[in-house]
């Protein structure tokens, strides 16, 4: 069971990749079938049957012609098949030649098809971009519409060129308009030349091509990276046994030029919802990639750089279409594939491959062998990282590269174990600058909250601002309402200014006192109150207390009282309502009466 267990590179067809042909829709094949003309001359009569078939063969290899194309060919008589092939041998001479031809290119620079060998002298000429251009142009054309033998031919100097200019356009700094067109160009050349099996060995033969390719993928330039990544996809999937090394070095190789993530651009594609086609293409690629390798171990690795890269978080997002659904269908398949596959080698129980039932599953595969104290070791070591914020997850990262590197043997082949020399590796520099990179996309993190945070802050400072402006203004007008209602209540004197201030009461009314004398005033009876309502009503310094007869004034009083607001009244009375009748009634005195919130009547006298 061991052996299952630690064995992730159990040899095997996983699935047995279906024979590809080079098939050819009608679109991709702009060649006409030679019509049978009348061109008969004695070389031609004196071919024998096999002789023509021979050459009839060869003339729809040449055309680029599938299987199910070559069938109903094949099913014509010999006097047809040997008038096609004469016509076909006149024809490519013409456009080997350069002859003028029929629906051949015509535009200002280029009056007629040209050869193969003058699109060579053109592109080592050196010509100008926008006569490169034009030249690109043309040559996709040729190489669209022409047989195999001009694009063989084209292909022993023409390839390097067309590399070489690529090659060129990529390593400027400041990039043109018209660069990034005629990076295009060249692209489309390129898909143009490989589709055939001479131009698809050519392209793989050279080790230029897969990196170039590779660096001139760019997310910003959507059409020229959906077919960059096709073709990816289609030599991946009809490429040679060892196509998928080469690949993914190319793509290593080209990330490590910009500083990022191998697959970092094409989950980046994936992300631009508006270019549907280039996610189509993305998800193509991911899958010739991920399903490409034989072993289990390498594809689980493959699917989860992807993941890691940020395809988990797209994956949910992504707005399905009909040739998208496809695709993502085929990687969720292909992934559930792999996970009962894996359940399978683990003696058919799915183990769990998240912490901490790992640990324990590697812990009991580890107990009582010799890979124990070794298991152990590493765990110690492990201790001994520093307990840094940044620091910790960049070692932890960096382990996890070498022990994918040193497990994940492509070759097939283990590392050498009697090797006993120390790993002479300074991570130093390489530590420091991850560390680096995450205080920065932290920072980065933080200020964008920070931002987010202010300007939430700010809008509701401003709406506090407005709604406070708007108490304020109501404070304003309930003040100008209170005035009003103050101004309506007070008598004339007290508006000419010649109030009295309550500031020194020289008498007192209770409340209980004025209603008692509430009472009397509208009680049935013409006597006069006892005199003990007197000294309770009204007290006046120096003088005798008097009766204080029932009147309207005590009347107004209660009322005001009733009303709870503090105010002050001054007004002017006869004598004879608070002197004793030996006073002259003609004699008067101002006195002012204040009723307090709380209930208190106090009258004051000059």
């Amino acid at each position: 069971m061991r052996d299952r267990i630690t064995s992730f590179r159990k040899t095997g067809n996983k699935k047995d990749k279906p024979l590809i042909q080079h098939s050819t829709d009608p679109m991709s094949i702009q060649v006409e079938m030679p019509m049978p003309q009348p061109l008969f001359d004695d070389r031609s009569m004196n071919l024998s049957e096999k002789e023509i078939n021979a050459l009839f063969e060869k003339m729809m290899e040449d055309m680029n012609l599938n299987e199910e194309r070559k069938a109903p060919l094949r099913g014509k008589d010999l006097s047809t098949k040997r008038e096609m092939v004469v016509q076909y041998i006149s024809t490519t001479a013409k456009s080997i030649t350069g002859s003028k031809v029929t629906g051949g290119l015509r535009n200002s620079k280029h009056e007629c098809t040209l050869s193969s060998q003058e699109y060579v002298h053109e592109l080592r000429s050196g010509i100008t971009e926008d006569k490169l251009l034009i030249c690109l142009e043309s040559l996709r054309v040729s190489l669209t519409s022409n047989p195999v033998s001009w694009v063989n031919n084209f292909g022993h100097e023409g390839l390097g060129l067309l590399l070489d200019a690529l090659d060129k356009l990529l390593d400027k700094k400041q990039q043109e308009s018209i660069d990034k067109r005629n990076q295009h160009k060249l692209i489309q050349c390129l898909k143009a030349f490989m589709n055939n099996k001479y131009g698809l060995q050519r392209i793989l033969e050279d080790e230029r091509s897969l990196l170039l390719l590779a660096r001139a993928i760019d997310p910003k330039q959507t059409s020229m990276m959906t077919e960059i990544v096709k073709i990816l996809s289609a030599i991946c999937i009809i490429g040679e046994e060892n196509i998928l090394d080469k690949i993914l070095a190319a793509m290593t190789i080209a990330a490590e030029r910009n500083n990022k993530e191998r697959f970092a651009p094409i989950v980046e594609g994936l992300e631009n919802h508006e270019a549907q086609q280039l996610q189509v293409a993305c998800m193509q690629l991911i899958n010739a990639l991920v399903t490409s390798p034989d072993d289990l171990d390498f594809r689980i690795h493959l699917r989860n750089e992807f993941l890691r890269c940020g395809l988990k978080k797209i994956l949910p997002e992504m707005k399905e279409t009909e040739e998208l659904d496809i695709q993502l269908k085929v990687f969720n398949e292909n992934k559930e594939e792999d996970s009962i596959e894996l359940s399978h080698r683990l003696d058919d129980i799915r183990a769990e491959m998240e912490y901490p039932f790992v640990y324990h599953l590697l812990s009991n595969m580890v107990k009582d062998t010799g890979s124990e104290t070794y298991f152990l070791s590493i765990l110690q070591h492990l201790l001994l990282i520093r307990n840094d914020y940044y620091i910790r997850p960049q070692y932890y990262k960096v382990i996890e590269e070498c022990v994918s590197q040193v497990v994940l043997h492509r070759s097939g082949m283990d590392p050498d174990f009697g090797y006993r020399e120390r790993l002479d590796v300074d991570f130093t520099l390489l530590i420091d600058q991850c560390v680096d990179k995450a205080k920065v996309d932290e920072s980065d993190l933080k200020a964008a909250e920070f931002s987010k945070k202010f300007d939430e802050e700010f809008s509701a400072r401003q709406d506090a601002q407005a709604e406070s402006q708007k108490k304020e203004d109501k404070i304003k007008e309930l003040e100008g309402q209170i005035c009003n209602l103050k101004t309506q209540v007070m008598t004339p004197e007290e508006k000419g200014g010649g109030a009295c201030a309550p500031t020194t009461p020289n008498c007192s009314l209770k409340p209980q006192a004025l209603h008692r004398g509430f009472v009397q005033t509208h009680a049935p009876t013409t006597a006069h109150p006892p005199p003990t309502h007197i000294h309770e009503a009204a007290t006046v310094a120096g003088a005798p207390p008097h009766l204080l007869p029932p009147h309207h004034f005590l009347s107004s009083l209660l009322f005001l009282w009733s009303l709870s607001l503090p105010f002050s009244l001054c007004f002017l009375l006869p004598l004879s309502l608070l002197s004793p009748p030996s006073l002259s009634p003609s004699l008067s005195f101002s006195f002012s009466c204040s009723l307090s919130a709380s209930g208190s009547v106090r009258l004051c006298l000059p």
